[in-house]
């Protein structure tokens, strides 16, 4: 029931750059990876509107029969009326006698002047040039010419006449024409001959002929008397002697604007950019369509100049060369992004569908007078539209000539041009337009450019089509800057509306779904389902109006002004909760999900029988939540569809998209603690995997094991804690059909956790060697990414040489043309501190400061400088605990980079491995400075149970009698900041036993009294199941340790030990 939006269904290659985007290789789930949802670019289409008056009858068809009609709905959205036999017999006939008409005058040679031929090629000129508009556009209400076959008609454009003309492989044809030109140029003439036009060839032949004949004085363009059929406001433009050529290039424009037709004020039938689909595909078809059009708007200007007469520049002549030009613009746009964005709607080689283009309009050079390279530009399309624009509106100022009277059509071509574009003004320069045309719609004079710089003068009001264009172009940035502006302008159209009353600024279902799409990319859920609770406020107050009062017919302003929710719009509030990442995310998308069956199931709302992108829309909701629930969830909604489809229900028709929706719920929850009990999110995911291959052999269904469902499966069990993960992972490798560097990096990731021995990392060396086979024949290519994950096998196994090896690949980044940044360095220094070599972890922090003046990638971060602590708590160095400190206050006293825990945890690390009997002190003065940073504001400084339990441990090493009493303090601190609020700080098991380990040291007489109490306190802990520390082996030993070492009796030691050696095995049996 929606038409405004077409959904990629494909991964976009995009987020296969996010899922190499980690050096770890694992894979980074990112909005836009099923379906392209999160990038599901919604263009204006028609208008749209479905015809209210005809869904209320269904409705009561409905609740009166108790059964689903279902209605042949036309591209327009109104029920389609049957046509008769009579009525295509008439057009049979009609077209029978203008076949014969032609081909006679056609043939004639010495044409003679006259009436007659002067009127019969009128009446053939004004037939051929608008035959699709009479036989096929819905939108002119020519029922009794078939309206009902248009759709399968449009549809079946190539196959018309010559079916094999559109079937060229362009990407077959080299960039460099020169060795194939003949084959090529054979090509091109398929291409110019082919038919499928519905009757513009045959017109453009009639004008041709009509040139030739110098029939043009005559009054061949006169349609006054023709001009009844036009559905226009303006006569001017209905007569206009434009009229005819302005028909035939919209005509050859047609495959252009399939899948998105016009707008909701299409007053003359001419569509504009900013009604095309997001996701067309460029193809031969487009350049084709194009480049006829083209060459029918030079011979319209060429007759400007020849028969001024007869034909001058008027309003319709600039929206025919504005729609050219836009067309022209959107293709180079598509060419332009995909040349720098893999994954665009270009549907052959770019380079190759500009070479057919200068190829196809070699012949007419001087058709756009612009220079050569500047055509074939997106930046030199858009200049040319607003230098035609601009001397259009100078014509108009200077003759005040209402024929060629500024139209909004101008300035809707141009904003749809720009709001299509990638370039960075385009948001500016739309915004500029629709600014200008609110102003002259206040003023009624327009504003002088020269008083406001910000504002262009126009000269005439916006519409819909207008707003709807601009918000696309905020609708293109995801950002919630964008989507709340796009919000504020649908906000203030209606409310312009509702004030005026002016149905040329009604928001339609376009203007709703484009701003839902911006909300759903932003993420904003609540405020898009905000918006459809509106719109369904509104449709059920409609529809329970019109039930009321069946007999009696209601204004059609009243109809139209009723937005149906329709499928895409119900999708697009879905998405906004799958790119929200709130925790209730999954539980509001599936409430939605039951609401849109209900309404289908009810009647109430039939068009929205969700299909495999809301499924698919829910289960990544579901995935996302990191839970094992949400992911068994998502696998289960997959089985329902494929059970949904097996029993005829062809909307849910499974795909590799869908499946790897519930594949991602595995790689979420992998190797999670509490989630993923003994690996099994991996074998789950495998097991998921095997099942798209057991039911590719369904020939009904088109599922396929592409390289991105192998990925996501080689991610989980590269975060895997499964002993095998590395073996599975290689395995599973060899599997995948064409594995790219994302399918290598997981593999090699996986083989970073196996640290025993020296095995794993051969085999990691072998797959690094043979990525770089591969990428020698260009099969593959090799980032910073493989690199930084082959530097932590080296790195994190047990390897003596493992450093040096990380760095040796560190040093060949740059002669194998990749960059060095700060993760390359921080790699390194974290192999050297595994290490204990403080002296190379330190010489590399200060190479990547000296080089971060001019490589300002390579500035040091704060993991950089915690690194080089921390090999200096492993080093033996006497001065570590000096070093660790002087760092530590280098990185306070820097701009660029800010302390936290880790920085500090490492440097308390350092002075209770390194430090001497001040060191308990020392450490706790790094704790109280912690808690001070906290408390004044710097959140990425919190002192953790890591922290405490390091102090306590300090307190625990030393030689300082007052140690015990110390830790004992600390402790009991702690569990007051509990008592007090301060939920983070817990004292753990780890806490206890450093402190019990302190009294034991000890050897006073209290030490053992003292390591009882605490052990009684962790028993307590257990029993009232309080979050601090409870019973250990380690904590029992330790009081164990405290007998031994204190001044009671034998006798009493042995039976205080054996008390404490019960109390251990009855703790043990509970």
């Amino acid at each position: 029931m929606s038409r405004y939006c077409q959904v990629c269904r494909s991964l976009s290659s995009w987020s296969q750059r996010r899922l190499l985007g980690q050096a770890s290789s694992s894979i980074k789930v990112s909005s836009s990876l099923h379906r392209g949802i999160s990038v599901m670019d919604i263009m204006p289409a028609v208008n749209t509107s479905i015809h209210i008056s005809s869904l209320c009858q269904q409705q009561r068809t409905l609740s009166s029969s108790g059964q689903q009609t279902t209605s042949k709905l036309n591209i327009k959205g109104n029920v389609v009326q049957p046509i008769s036999e009579a009525q295509r017999r008439a057009a049979q006939l009609e077209l029978d006698r203008m076949n014969e008409s032609t081909s006679r005058l056609l043939h004639m040679t010495d044409v003679p002047v006259s009436d007659s031929i002067v009127n019969e090629t009128r009446v053939a000129l004004n037939y051929w040039s608008r035959r699709w508009y009479m036989h096929f556009h819905p939108g002119f209400g020519r029922a009794a010419k078939g309206s009902q076959l248009s759709l399968q008609a449009l549809r079946q454009w190539d196959k018309h006449d010559n079916s094999d003309n559109n079937m060229i492989d362009v990407g077959s044809l080299t960039a460099n024409i020169e060795p194939q030109h003949e084959e090529i140029k054979t090509n091109t003439e398929q291409l110019q001959q082919g038919g499928g036009d519905h009757g513009a060839r045959q017109a453009e032949r009639l004008l041709d002929w009509s040139i030739e004949n110098k029939l043009i004085p005559h009054g061949i363009f006169d349609l006054s008397k023709e001009a009844s059929y036009i559905k226009s406001a303006d006569q001017h433009l209905a007569s206009s002697p434009n009229l005819t050529c302005a028909n035939i290039v919209q005509t050859y424009l047609l495959p252009c604007e399939f899948g998105g037709f016009g707008g909701s004020n299409d007053s003359y039938g001419l569509r504009n950019d900013a009604t095309l689909s997001k996701h067309f595909i460029a193809n031969a078809s487009y350049v084709r369509a194009l480049a006829d059009a083209t060459r029918v708007m030079k011979k319209m200007k060429q007759l400007h100049s020849t028969n001024p007469d007869q034909l001058s520049p008027d309003t319709l002549s600039i929206v025919t060369e504005l729609n050219v030009w836009s067309k022209r613009a959107i293709l180079l746009s598509e060419i332009q992004s995909k040349d720098s964005v893999a994954g665009s709607n270009v549907g052959s080689n770019s380079s190759n569908l500009l070479e057919l283009l200068k190829i196809l309009e070699q012949d007419d050079e001087d058709s756009i007078s612009v220079g050569y390279d500047n055509k074939y530009t997106l930046q030199g399309c858009l200049d040319h539209m607003e230098i035609i624009l601009a001397e259009a509106e100078n014509r108009y100022t200077s003759t005040n000539d209402d024929r060629i009277r500024p139209s909004v059509d101008w300035y809707n071509h141009i904003i749809g041009a720009w709001a299509r574009s990638d370039l960075g003004d385009a948001m500016e320069k739309t915004k500029q337009f629709l600014d200008g045309m609110e102003k002259y719609d206040e003023t009624e004079v327009g504003v002088d450019s020269s008083t406001d710089s910000d504002i262009r003068r126009c000269w005439a009001k916006p519409n819909t089509i207008t707003y709807n264009g601009v918000l696309f172009s905020l609708a293109r940035d995801q950002s919630r800057g964008r989507a709340k502006v796009a919000q504020e302008m649908l906000h203030s159209m209606k409310e312009r509306y509702q004030q005026t009353k002016d149905e040329s600024i009604r928001p339609d279902d376009v203007t709703y779904g484009t701003v839902l799409h911006a909300l759903a990319q932003a993420g904003m859920a609540q405020e898009a389902e905000s918006i459809l609770d509106s719109l369904e406020d509104d449709y059920n107050a409609f529809i329970d109006q019109s039930e009321s009062d069946e007999q009696s017919i209601m204004p059609e302003s009243v109809v139209e002004s009723v937005v149906v929710p329709g499928l895409t719009i119900y999708n697009s509030v879905l998405n906004a909760w799958a790119n929200s990442f709130q925790r209730n995310a999954a539980e509001r998308s599936e409430s939605l999900l039951n609401r849109m069956k209900v309404l289908h199931q009810t009647g109430r709302n039939s068009g929205v029988d969700p299909d495999m992108i809301s499924l698919s829309t829910v289960m990544k909701c579901h995935s996302q939540s990191k839970s094992k629930e949400g992911t068994e969830r998502a696998e289960e909604l997959l089985n329902q569809a494929i059970a949904m489809y097996h029993q005829g229900n062809w909307k849910v028709k499974p795909d590799s998209i869908m499946f790897n929706c519930a594949l991602l719920g595995w790689a979420s929850i992998s190797g999670v603690d509490g989630q993923d009990q003994g690996g099994m999110a991996a074998e789950r995911a495998e097991l998921l995997l095997h099942k798209m291959k057991s039911l590719r052999e369904d020939s009904s269904l088109d599922i396929h094991q592409d390289t991105q469902s192998f990925n996501i499966v080689l991610d989980c069990w590269a975060k895997s804690m499964n002993p095998s993960a590395s073996e599975r992972a290689l395995k599973l490798l060899r599997e995948v059909p064409s594995p790219d560097e994302c399918s290598y990096n997981s593999v090699l990731h996986a083989m970073t956790k196996q640290t025993t021995g020296t095995e794993m990392v051969t085999s990691a060396e072998a797959l690094f060697e043979e990525m770089k086979g591969l990428k020698e024949k260009k099969h593959l290519s090799i980032s910073e990414i493989t690199f930084h994950v082959m530097m932590n096998v080296y790195g994190k196994s047990r390897n003596v040489d493992g450093a040096t090896k990380a760095e040796a690949l560190l040093r060949s980044m740059q002669s194998d043309g990749l960059s060095l940044n700060a993760t390359s360095y921080n790699i390194c220094i974290d192999a050297y501190a595994r290490r204990g070599d403080s002296k190379k972890a330190k010489s590399l922090l200060d190479e990547m400061i000296a080089i971060s003046e001019v490589h300002t990638e390579c500035r040091p971060t704060i993991h950089s400088f915690a690194a080089v602590v921390n090999a200096l708590a492993k080093s033996e160095a006497e001065d570590s605990v000096e070093q660790a400190q002087m760092i530590v206050r280098n990185v306070e006293e820097l701009d660029y980079v800010s302390p936290n825990s880790v920085l500090y945890n490492s440097l308390i690390d350092c002075i209770t491995k390194n430090g001497g009997l001040n060191a308990p002190s020392q450490a706790e003065d790094v704790l109280a400075k912690m808690r001070q940073m906290h408390n004044e504001g710097h959140s990425d400084v919190r002192p953790n149970p890591y922290a405490y339990s390091m102090v306590l441990t300090c307190c625990a090493r030393s030689q300082d009698k007052g140690a015990a009493e110390r830790a004992d303090r600390i402790l009991m601190n702690m569990e007051q900041m509990y008592e007090e609020g301060h939920s983070d700080v817990i004292a753990n098991d780890r806490c206890y036993s450093a402190v019990i380990t302190a009294w034991a040291r000890n050897g006073s007489v209290k030490a053992v009294q003292r390591s009882l109490d605490l052990l009684d306190r962790m028993e307590h802990n257990l029993k009232e199941d309080k979050p601090h520390g409870r019973p250990n082996a380690h904590c029992y030993n330790a009081c164990i340790h405290a007998v031994a070492k204190s001044d009671l009796s034998g006798s009493q030691k042995a039976r205080k030990c054996q008390e404490i050696l019960q109390r251990m095995i009855d703790q043990k049996e509970k």
